[in-house]
């Protein structure tokens, strides 16, 4: 008898927790299903300013935000996203400026703590720190702050997508264009959202793959880059939302020199990534 109650027990227990599974489940894609899907559209480096690369009279500060701009245009036609531009035509998003003008100690005192986590993490050997296959240019103390400030604000304003865009340029060798293609960075596998971010990564690839070849400098090897050092990805674990910086092409690949080729590479690029973006929601967020 007392048997026969002790599985009981156990089988009503096992179909509690499927139950509440189940509802788990389901709120989270009601939840997505119910509201818009925030994205965040980043177009790397600062307006008019900042370590962008140059080639010739191409500056890829301005590349950066006529592919955002191309990309917000074609998902702003769909009333399910709602779509955040970190910077557009004139200037920084006027909320994120006001954020950094007014939070700026608040955001590095964040910062501070945040490296000190990780570190602690790293001196009781949960976290490995890894040197980046790609040493990246050094940024601006204003620059930094904005990218910081960007992780920070996307998160407390209930982003659910970040994409940052970039060109690439460097390095040459001997002062030649010696390289071509395109890359994605991901945070490192050891960051909270690394498994998100490497899925929607894996959408952009699908997709970026079908206008352009992979990125053929042997540091970019795979395309898909885990990354523990760039502020964009979240370092110091600093975002928790898929996030993706993708370097469409570089700078002086044959198709980016005259107008008309680059802008027809620049609305292809876009037209690709907003196909990923509306696949990576269909078949993960709403699923």
């Amino acid at each position: 008898m007392k048997k026969n109650l002790t599985w009981k027990i156990i089988v009503v227990l096992i179909i509690f927790i499927i139950a509440i599974f189940a509802i788990f489940k389901t709120q989270n894609k009601t939840t997505f299903q119910n509201k818009k899907i925030k994205i965040l559209i980043v177009a790397g480096h600062e307006p008019n300013a900042g370590g962008a690369d140059e080639f010739k009279t191409i500056k890829e500060r301005d590349l950066n935000l006529q592919l955002s701009n191309d990309l917000r245009d074609i998902l702003s036609a769909n009333q399910n996203l709602e779509i955040i531009m970190a910077r557009d035509n004139n200037g920084w998003n006027p909320d994120l400026k006001n954020y950094v003008e007014t939070s700026s100690t608040t955001i590095m005192k964040w910062v501070s703590d945040m490296k000190a986590k990780m570190m602690t993490k790293v001196a009781s050997e949960t976290i490995e720190l890894i040197d980046p296959n790609m040493k990246h240019n050094d940024a601006t103390t204003n620059a930094v702050l904005y990218l910081f400030a960007t992780n920070k604000w996307a998160e407390e304003n209930n982003v659910d997508l970040v994409l940052n865009i970039h060109f690439n340029s460097n390095p040459k060798i001997n002062g030649k264009p010696n390289f071509r293609g395109y890359c994605i960075y991901i945070p490192d596998s050891q960051y909270q959202n690394a498994s998100s971010s490497k899925i929607f990564a894996n959408y952009l690839n699908t997709e970026i793959s079908k206008i352009e070849k992979p990125s053929n400098m042997p540091q970019e090897k795979g395309t898909i880059i885990p990354d523990q050092q760039l502020i964009a990805t979240g370092v110091y674990d600093t975002l928790n939302i898929p996030v993706a910086v993708v370097e469409y092409a570089y700078m002086y690949e044959p198709m980016m020199l005259s107008s008309s080729t680059r802008n027809s590479f620049i609305k292809k690029a876009a037209s690709s990534t907003a196909t990923a973006i509306s696949n990576y929601i269909m078949n993960v967020m709403k699923k």
